[in-house]
């Protein structure tokens, strides 16, 4: 049978186990964070996008990196 201690006992145990993993995770994340941080030359070595322009073949109509060598497949 259900009695009260043990509802209250079972209870318990979920909310240890909860905070458990919230601090858990809490830990992780502030160790995460605490990463030596990186210079300026350091940030600009990462691959970053660069944008390119863009022409249209008159050709074909396919657009190309303007300046790079085209072929149209017709």
């Amino acid at each position: 049978m259900l009695s009260l201690s043990k509802i209250l006992f079972t209870a318990l145990i979920v909310v240890v186990v909860w905070q458990g993993f919230k601090l858990f995770t809490r830990k992780n994340q502030v160790s995460g964070q605490q990463q030596p941080k990186q210079t300026r030359h350091q940030k600009s070595q990462k691959n970053e996008a660069v944008a390119h322009d863009l022409e249209k073949c008159p050709k074909c109509g396919v657009y190309h990196a303007e300046g790079s060598a085209h072929v149209c497949e017709v």
